[in-house]
């Protein structure tokens, strides 16, 4: 299949400015860090927020992946710092999934451009809805931005479907080759997801660079083939996943920040995405 690759349109939200005189005029919400002559500036009027579920062995993982150990290497009080030994698997709890993780010519986590970690997000809230095989399809899409506005392009498209109130293993447990076999209420819930044919519209008419769900995957419960992913990444997209906090996200007009480290031919990694609120539109609304 033939990769497409998109830009993000993102001057209208993200703000990146070179001296504090500018910045101090631009509004409120700006964060900093460093000094001298060019100190980086980002205008968030609404604030910012953290999308990462926390990071422990009681986290939601896919069965069979490999289980995350978390221990005490060394400590403050025997070795005067403290280092934590952490054996996980590449995509435990809200990651970032690149090309290379379903299409065997897909690009790796490496190859992304900065730019690429960063999305205007656009909100799709489907909490207590009911679709047909548990698809969100292009009907659907096209009536909430009839009632919301329309998709930008360069977008991260999410989901918000309530998988979040079911985040946590009741039972951490561990298989005999290490992988993960947790009792977990997450991924029972019936979840709703994009259809494939929903989402190459999104790419072909919207133009976006990937999607996003508090689910473990933009899929829909029962759906073996992971549709929805495989037509993200064979689009050169990528999926944003287990999302966490969306309730502080705007269905328009916010701006989501998600890099991981650059694992070396990765397939994707872990991430603790931000959120830059820029005062958009309907925070919260269905």
């Amino acid at each position: 299949m033939t990769f497409i690759k998109r830009t993000s349109g993102l001057a209208a939200a993200l703000v990146i400015v070179g001296s504090l005189g500018v910045a101090a005029a631009a509004g409120t919400g700006v964060f900093t860090r460093g000094a001298g002559p060019n100190p980086a500036m980002l205008r968030c009027p609404g604030g910012m927020s953290r999308l990462g579920h926390e990071f422990n062995e009681q986290m939601s993982l896919f069965a069979f992946d490999p289980a995350v150990r978390i221990s005490d290497e060394y400590t403050v009080a025997e070795d005067f710092f403290l280092v934590e030994d952490i054996d996980t698997g590449s995509h435990a709890g809200t990651h970032l999934d690149v090309p290379a993780h379903f299409i065997g010519e897909g690009r790796t986590v490496d190859e992304l451009a900065a730019s690429e970690f960063v999305w205007p997000v656009y909100k799709i809230d489907v909490r207590g809805r009911t679709f047909a095989d548990n698809f969100v399809e292009i009907a659907d899409i096209k009536a909430y931005e009839a009632e919301h506005g329309k998709i930008p392009a360069g977008g991260l498209v999410v989901l918000q479907t309530g998988a979040e109130e079911f985040w946590g293993a009741e039972e951490v447990v561990i298989d005999e080759e290490g992988n993960s076999a947790n009792v977990d209420d997450f991924f029972d819930f019936e979840n709703p997801g994009f259809s494939g044919v929903a989402v190459q519209w999104l790419f072909d008419e919207r133009g976006i660079d990937g999607v996003g769900s508090d689910a473990y995957g933009p899929d829909a419960f029962g759906d073996e083939l992971f549709d929805a992913t495989f037509t993200t990444l064979a689009n050169d997209g990528v999926a944003l996943v287990a999302l966490a906090n969306l309730d502080s996200v705007n269905v328009r007009g916010d701006i989501i920040l998600a890099p991981t480290i650059a694992l070396s031919d990765g397939s994707g990694f872990t991430t603790d995405p931000l959120a830059c609120h820029g005062g958009g539109v309907g925070r919260g609304n269905r």
